[in-house]
């Protein structure tokens, strides 16, 4: 199959366009002759000229080839309502700054005139302006009726998708390697340098939520590709990990179709094989969806009786595990969608669960201070375990946070709001304990564990990042401030030595070593 040069070139122009590289495409269009007539979506380009959405218009049609008889058949338009809105600044850089506007001047003098003289009034007959039964509406209708036909759309990301399909058709042939990073320029696998010799301390992206939005719980896929977020209005949407920018690639994303809870969604978990995505939400719902379609698999809409707080596939994607604010866990089937068992003991909220490696036990921490192994078949408690203290009582330390260990199938970290950490072994044993230096902390707000199982990471109420080794127990010298507000969560890359936090703010930062 030949692939001709300006098919490349208008792929290039695309992804240029789609990433707002206005002047790279510009220059790129200038060099080549090669020109995309291309919008995001024509129904709603259409509809933007027929609501006179000018902005959006003019953003649209900037970055097209359009002939240049319409394009000043809409520029006119645009001066003439806004000199019926008196906003004449606008108006008159649109008439003596623009090319459509000099070929008028040049080819139509007389039209030119009549816009110079409405600029002059102090005020706008509608008269001077449309004719016998023309109106605003109509004139709108008309030039959106002839726009559309010099423009159409092509898939969204269709460089990424392709690129993506090679890099998958070469995964099958053996020339690339599961789970091995692959640099695409240079066609070659690349070595992964262990960055756990020290914290992450520099800021590699960031995500930025709309108005009114924020994240309220993230976590990264199985291979590293994607950071998934969930907002306080119940949305869930995929990034990408290095960048942080949306991830259109995906076939549910670059359609406009969202991954939607009806409360804000409290809880997220990959499956272990990356394809499924479960979301517990605010009002104790469940919904798992398939993360390539975004096509919706099984809902448990009476999940937890309120907030999901935890949420966590087993190991063999046949069950999903949730924790809740009254104090309870289940294990719900995913393909019967029934509730299997029920875990009681708890007297608060959970804020951590997981499966053992081999899926006989359930480890659960709670804001309690407890720390529960469970038998999973028969959801008996075996252990109760109160970390920092012999008994409940006074001197109990809230847990807020558990994490299975990479590497150390039978050992998992707990975060408790106390300036300690502490790692309990499935038996019920704490086997290490670690603690901020003094005056640093005066309690852990979040905790994960890095990649290789040898550096645990934790942030403060005074939002730094501190850092512990687990072997030696030593803490490494803090970071500066990972955000401006108190953390809510974190989450470490499965790989590589990345780490995103949430807050109550729009930002979503990804610190790299």
């Amino acid at each position: 199959m030949d692939i001709e040069a300006a098919a490349v070139v208008r792929l290039v122009e695309q992804f240029l366009k789609e990433h707002n590289l206005r002047k790279t495409l510009a220059a790129l269009q200038e060099e080549t002759g090669v020109t995309i007539n291309t919008v995001d979506n024509i129904g709603a380009f259409k509809s933007d000229i027929e609501k006179g959405n000018w902005e959006e218009v003019l953003s649209s049609v900037e970055q097209a080839s359009i002939a240049q008889d319409k394009l000043v058949d809409l520029y006119e338009q645009i001066i003439f309502e806004l000199v019926e809105l008196q906003d004449l600044g606008p108006a008159r850089a649109l008439l003596r700054q623009t090319e459509p506007m000099e070929i008028m001047r040049v080819a139509h003098s007389d039209r030119y005139l009549r816009l110079e003289q409405l600029l002059s009034r102090t005020s706008f007959d509608k008269s001077l302006v449309y004719k016998g039964k023309e109106t605003k509406e109509s004139r709108r209708a008309e030039i959106a009726s002839r726009l559309v036909r010099e423009v159409s759309t092509a898939p969204p990301s269709r460089l990424v998708t392709l690129l993506g399909q090679a890099a998958q058709w070469q995964k099958q042939q053996g020339v690339i390697s599961d789970g091995v990073p692959y640099d695409l320029f240079y066609a070659r696998s690349l070595t992964v340098v262990s960055s756990e010799n020290s914290a992450p301390s520099k800021l590699l992206a960031t995500i930025k939520f709309p108005k009114n939005e924020h994240p309220s719980s993230l976590a990264f896929s199985p291979g590293g590709e994607y950071i998934a977020t969930g907002s306080g209005g119940g949305f869930v949407e995929f990034w990408n990990a290095m960048t942080g920018k949306l991830a259109n690639e995906l076939e549910h994303q670059s359609s406009g179709a969202m991954m939607v809870m009806e409360d804000a969604v409290t809880s997220l978990a990959f499956s272990h094989s990356g394809e499924l995505v479960c979301a517990g939400a605010d009002d104790g719902k469940i919904k798992v969806w398939k993360v390539k379609s975004g096509s919706i698999t099984k809902r448990f809409p009476a999940a937890q009786s309120q907030c999901v707080s935890s949420v966590v596939f087993s190991k063999d994607g046949t069950q999903i595990l949730s924790g809740s604010a009254d104090g309870t866990l289940r294990i719900h089937g995913l393909k019967s969608g029934n509730m299997l068992r029920e875990f009681r003991g708890h007297t608060a909220g959970i804020s951590g669960a997981v499966f053992t490696d081999d899926m006989s036990r359930v480890i659960s921490t709670s804001e309690d201070g407890s720390v529960r192994i469970w038998d999973s078949i028969s959801a008996e408690c075996l252990h109760t375990v109160y970390p920092g203290t012999d008994k409940p009582g006074l001197s109990v330390q809230a847990t807020h946070s558990l994490h299975a260990i990479p590497g150390r199938p039978n050992e998992f970290l707990v975060c408790t709001k106390s300036p300690n950490i502490y790692v309990l072994s499935s038996n019920g044993q704490v086997t290490r304990s670690f603690s901020a230096k003094q005056g640093t902390c005066n309690e852990f707000l979040a905790a994960t564990v890095m990649p290789q199982g040898k550096l645990i990471l934790a942030v403060s109420d005074t939002s730094t990042m501190h850092c512990f080794d687990i072997e030696s127990g030593q803490p490494q010298d803090s970071t500066p401030k990972v955000l401006d507000v108190d953390v809510f969560g974190m989450a470490c890359h499965p790989s590589l030595g990345l780490v995103a936090f949430f807050s109550s703010d729009r930002r979503v930062p990804i610190w790299t070593s």
